[in-house]
């Protein structure tokens, strides 16, 4: 492999790292939560925003659902469809107690169900 082709696979981990980093802080996880979603050690996590570890596919997978991004975006920055309902709400529930965002799932429910029957009825 070429010097000029192995600088760009360096550049493109680094961006890749970048833009997971900055994901994960936009939907307000710490590299603690993160670690435990994919099953890996938290250094693991602080090499891979580093650009140091690689990211298995799987791993890529679980993130961009974790950050509600595309596996599209995390690769090339570039995004077809991002769902930024799931970021919007990592955001807003991120501090609130167990016993509140336990509350707040009833209320999903809640609205969910009043939704189905509501569409039922029509």
């Amino acid at each position: 492999m070429n010097q000029e082709k192995t600088g760009s696979v360096d550049e493109q981990r680094l961006l890749l790292a970048q833009r997971l980093r900055e994901s994960r802080e936009y939907v307000g996880l710490s590299q603690e939560d993160v670690a435990t979603a994919l099953g890996i050690s938290r250094p693991a996590v602080t090499n891979i925003e580093a650009g140091i570890r690689k990211v298995e596919a799987v791993e890529l997978d679980k993130l961009s659902h974790l950050y509600g991004q595309t596996v599209q975006y995390l690769l090339t920055g570039e995004s077809l469809t991002s769902d930024s309902r799931l970021a919007f709400l990592a955001r807003a529930t991120n501090g609130l107690s167990e016993q509140d965002l336990e509350e707040l799932g009833r209320f999903a429910e809640f609205l969910r169900s009043s939704g189905k029957s509501s569409r039922r009825g029509s």
